[in-house]
């Protein structure tokens, strides 16, 4: 089997590998996040109900009970929620062609947050499905303010980062106006405005977790499109790449998981950020990482694993009781702010104004060298032939000059005149006899000077002329 073949079920093996790790990551920190809370039940417990068999400490109710109703609920929605986000940040991230780009800094969230936020300042009671379509809403007109002010989804992607952080200042303040001008109506939304995993059961999350499926089947099934729009719009155009549909169909998609994380667990910020970049960080690594039917679900499995540890370092640190009044989403804020600041001093010298790196120059060969430079010297300074200038003045031969210096002479000055001859087109350098030379009549005619003072043409007959 040749290399060539080989080096695509190597890159897909160690995908494979990746996703495979990054799952049993997953499942080690979800154990561990039932493991924490305040009702008393701890590792023991939970391996004993795990395996069946009796606990070995008496509780008020039983450890299943509590598990089942207070702390998977917890889990799940913080596995929705991350593994959303990070889909959606890595689909505006291909779109864009931004590691900056993500449903935070576009303003999406901000979107969702503030369509719900007016829904409930206005006293109105909704389901949660209704919450989820006024969120999918906010964020859908949201990113159409931001792609308007950028001047389009195909516009530059520093406009459209700088839009989009603009529009999502403008949602925070007028989200915050709302919440203090309607205190008692939004009351509920001060600690679920931060990022809240706090549930009261499995209802949300099973109403949730089918729109987050279908949005990633088909942000999969644009994975090809993706691919080929990483190498630029005019590239993906020639390979019969609808790019405006596609930029269309990937915005929708982000949005629509985005405004399902929003109505979940509330705005838990830089998710979307981080995710996708790690998993690019790795695709450095294993370059396989890069095609979008392998990025999508890591990105996701990676945002879902942000999120749950975000989660249980809170408890460990903090303590279970202190971390209830903590929200996720200050966690993962801050660690988010990290991933910026890491990315900026990573980044600065990136985009169309990128410095270029120090190079150092060696002469493999010096021999060969000094002979490509003996060439160039000869080519330069050998080619040149000397070209008698153009102007009026034209320098005379000495034995011309001696006779030009001789009082009387009509040339004058040591420089002589040009002058037309007859016959000739344009201005010629008139030809003058060596002394002692014979020459014929007529051309002795055409090469005397008019006299000084006398303004007859030479070539005029019968006119006054002073000859040698």
């Amino acid at each position: 089997m040749t290399d060539a073949v080989k080096a695509p079920r190597a890159g897909a093996g160690g995908a494979s590998v990746v996703l495979l790790c990054l799952l049993v990551g997953l499942l080690l920190t979800a154990c561990w996040h039932l493991t924490q809370g305040t009702s008393g039940v701890g590792p023991a417990d939970f391996l004993d109900a795990l395996l069946g068999r009796e606990q070995s400490h008496g509780a008020t109710a039983s450890t299943m009970e509590i598990i089942t109703g207070s702390r998977i609920p917890r889990l799940a929605a913080g596995i929705a929620v991350g593994f959303a986000l990070g889909v959606a940040g890595a689909l505006l991230q291909s779109l864009a062609r931004n590691a900056m780009a993500a449903p935070d800094t576009l303003a999406v969230t901000g979107g969702a947050y503030f369509a719900i936020t007016l829904v409930a300042a206005f006293g109105l009671s909704v389901p949660l499905w209704a919450s989820g379509i006024t969120a999918f809403l906010g964020g859908l007109v949201a990113a159409g303010i931001v792609l308007t002010l950028a001047g389009g989804a195909g516009t530059s992607t520093t406009r459209l980062i700088l839009a989009g952080s603009a529009v999502a200042l403008a949602l925070q303040a007028a989200t915050s106006t709302l919440l203090i001008l309607y205190s008692e109506e939004t009351t509920s939304l001060f600690a679920w405005g931060s990022g809240s995993l706090s549930q009261l059961g499995l209802r949300a999350f099973w109403q949730v977790a089918p729109v987050v499926l279908v949005a990633t089947v088909c942000g999969l099934l644009l994975a090809r499109r993706l691919d080929l729009l990483s190498a630029g719009d005019d590239a993906a155009s020639v390979l019969g790449v609808p790019v405006r549909s596609t930029r269309a169909i990937g915005t929708v998609l982000a949005v629509l998981l985005t405004s399902a994380s929003v109505t979940l667990a509330g705005p838990i910020g830089f998710v979307g950020l981080c995710a996708p970049v790690l998993v690019r960080l790795l695709g450095r690594l294993v370059p396989t990482l890069n095609r979008h039917a392998v990025l999508l679900p890591a990105a996701g499995l990676v945002g879902a694993l942000v999120v749950v540890a975000a989660d249980v370092i809170v408890r460990a640190v903090l303590g279970a009781d202190e971390a209830m009044s903590v929200p996720t989403g200050v966690t993962t804020t801050i660690a988010g702010a990290v991933v910026m600041v890491l990315l900026a001093r990573g980044g600065r010298d990136s985009g169309p104004t990128r410095r270029p790196p120090g190079a150092t120059v060696t002469i493999r060969s010096r021999l060969r060298f000094l002979v490509v430079l003996v060439l160039l010297l000869a080519l330069t300074f050998g080619g040149h032939r000397r070209r008698p200038a153009r102007g009026p003045p034209v320098a005379l031969h000495r034995r011309h000059r001696r006779l030009a210096a001789e009082p009387g002479h009509p040339a004058g000055p040591v420089r002589a005149r040009r002058a037309r001859t007859p016959g000739r087109r344009g201005r010629a350098r008139r030809w003058r006899p060596r002394p002692g030379r014979h020459v014929s009549s007529r051309r002795r005619a055409a090469t005397r000077w008019p006299s000084r003072g006398s303004s007859a043409s030479p070539a005029e007959p019968g006119s006054a002329r002073s000859s040698w």
